[in-house]
């Protein structure tokens, strides 16, 4: 069988929260684990805080604005939830030529996350319901 995305890295977990203080608070008792200080994405309109552990890192989101492509996900599901898994590529301009012509459906071109590193999302009605996120390595 081919292989399309080609990552073994599983970079982080997306999760969607309604208040991204109370998160890490909650988060703090429950594993004693202190995430980052938020930030604010303009271009996202979304609030993001990491929260480590050794082998994985959370990622806390939380809306700003109706404009927020996650503002939906929230209506749907308010205290929050699961929003996608985010892997690791090498070659983030290969794999997403690759998801695109093995029908994929890549949701837009890669684009630059707040971060710094390109990144696009597959459709999740292409990936057994669940929305992944493709991250460059830099």
């Amino acid at each position: 069988m081919k292989e399309i995305i080609k990552t073994d890295k599983i970079d982080h977990i997306g999760i969607v929260v309604p208040n991204i203080e109370k998160a890490l608070e909650h988060y703090k008792n429950v594993f004693n684990k202190i995430g980052s200080k938020p930030i604010i994405s303009e271009t996202q309109n979304v609030k993001i805080s990491f929260i480590k552990f050794s082998n994985i890192t959370l990622e806390l989101i939380e809306p700003i604005s109706e404009k927020s492509p996650i503002s939906n996900f929230l209506k749907k599901n308010p205290l929050g939830g699961m929003h996608h898994i985010g892997l690791e590529v090498d070659d983030l301009n290969n794999t997403y030529s690759d998801a695109k012509n093995n029908d994929l459906e890549p949701l837009s071109k890669p684009v630059k996350g707040y971060h710094g590193r390109d990144l696009f999302f597959l459709h999740p009605k292409k990936m057994m319901n669940t929305l992944f996120e493709i991250l460059s390595k830099n």
